[in-house]
C-alpha cells in the first residue's frame, strides 16, 4: 500500500496541501507562487517550476517558493529533490505546516512510517485543519499496524479515530470513507467496510479502489448478487483490472455456492493498498 498525493488543488493527481501566500517583502514573489499553483492545477509542472523559480529570484528565502519547487519535484517522483526543497522551506520557516505535511507524505511514500507519523503530527499541531495531513497520518497509523510485531488493534483504532475526525470536518471526503472501509476490512468488520466503501462510491463513482472494496466486502457478507454487480462495475471502470477480475470470479463462485452448496468459491482479492492518497501543497 503506497501513498499517492492528492493535492489541495483539485486537478492535481497527487495530494500536496495548499499553502496560503501571505504578503512578503516583494509582492511579485507572492504573485509568482500563486501563479505556480495555478499552473500545477492546469497540469503544467514545467510552467509551475518556472514560476516558483521566478518567485525565488525576487526573494531567495521565500519558503512558499521553495515549497512549490518541492511540490513540482514530488509530482515528478523526484523524491530527493522534493525532500531538499521541503526541508529548506521548513528551515526558512519552522512553523510552515504545509511543508511539514508535504515532507511527511514523502516519508510515507518512502515507507518511513514512523518518521512520517512524527512529521504529520507536527504539521497538525501547527494547523489542525490540514485535512490531507490528517488523512496521511491515518494511513501512517494503519500501515504501522501492519508491521511485524505491531499492536494491530491499537494502530487500527488510532487510524480510525483520525478518519472519523476527518469525516466530521468534511463528510463528503470520499478518500476518507475509502480508508475507513479499508481499516474495517482489515479488521474483518465486513458490514462496516461495506458501508464505508459504499459511501465512497456514492461520493466518487469513478473510484476503482472504492468500487473494488465494495465488491469484496459484499463477497465477505455473502451478498453474492450485489457483489457480482459491484465487481462488474469495477471492470467497467477499468477493463482488464486483475483485482476486479479475480474478485468477480469469487463473487460468481459465491453466487453458485448459494444455488449449488457443494460448489467451492474462490476468495476475493485483498483491498487495494495503492490508495487514493493525500498530501499538501
Amino acid at each position: 500500500m503506497r501513498p499517492l498525493l492528492r493535492v489541495a488543488c483539485p486537478a492535481l493527481a497527487a495530494a500536496l496541501a495548499a499553502c496560503p501566500v501571505p504578503p512578503r517583502l516583494h509582492p511579485r514573489a507572492a504573485e509568482e507562487v500563486s501563479r505556480g499553483y495555478e499552473y500545477l492545477s492546469a497540469g503544467d509542472p514545467e510552467r509551475a517550476e518556472v514560476a516558483f523559480r521566478h518567485a525565488l529570484a525576487f526573494d531567495p528565502d521565500f519558503p512558499e517558493g521553495e515549497n512549490g519547487l518541492g511540490v513540482v519535484a514530488r509530482t515528478r517522483s523526484e523524491l530527493k529533490q522534493a525532500r531538499r526543497s521541503f526541508e529548506r522551506a521548513i528551515s526558512l520557516r519552522p512553523d510552515f505546516a504545509e511543508a511539514h505535511a508535504n515532507l511527511g507524505e514523502l516519508l510515507l511514500a518512502e515507507g518511513k512510517t514512523r518518521q512520517a507519523e512524527e512529521r504529520l503530527r507536527h504539521a497538525l499541531e501547527i494547523d489542525p485543519d490540514l485535512a490531507d495531513a490528517r488523512q496521511n497520518l491515518a494511513r501512517a497509523l494503519l500501515w504501522k499496524g501492519l508491521e511485524a510485531g505491531a499492536d494491530r488493534s491499537a494502530a487500527f483504532a488510532a487510524s480510525r479515530r483520525e478518519l472519523l475526525h476527518l469525516i466530521e470536518a468534511d463528510p463528503g471526503r470520499a478518500a476518507a470513507h475509502h480508508d475507513l472501509g479499508l481499516v474495517s476490512y482489515l479488521g474483518k468488520n465486513w458490514s462496516a467496510a461495506e458501508a464505508s466503501y459504499r459511501r465512497a462510491v456514492e461520493l466518487e463513482p469513478g473510484s476503482v479502489e472504492a468500487q473494488h472494496g465494495l465488491c469484496i466486502s459484499l463477497v465477505r457478507l455473502d451478498r453474492c448478487g450485489d457483489a457480482v454487480r459491484a465487481c462488474q462495475t469495477c471492470l467497467e471502470l477499468r477493463p482488464g483490472e486483475g483485482r476486479c477480475l479475480q474478485s468477480l470470479e469469487a463473487a460468481r463462485g459465491c453466487a453458485a455456492a448459494v444455488l449449488f452448496p457443494a460448489s467451492s468459491a474462490r476468495a476475493p482479492t485483498s483491498p487495494s493498498r495503492s490508495l487514493p492518497a493525500t498530501g499538501t501543497r
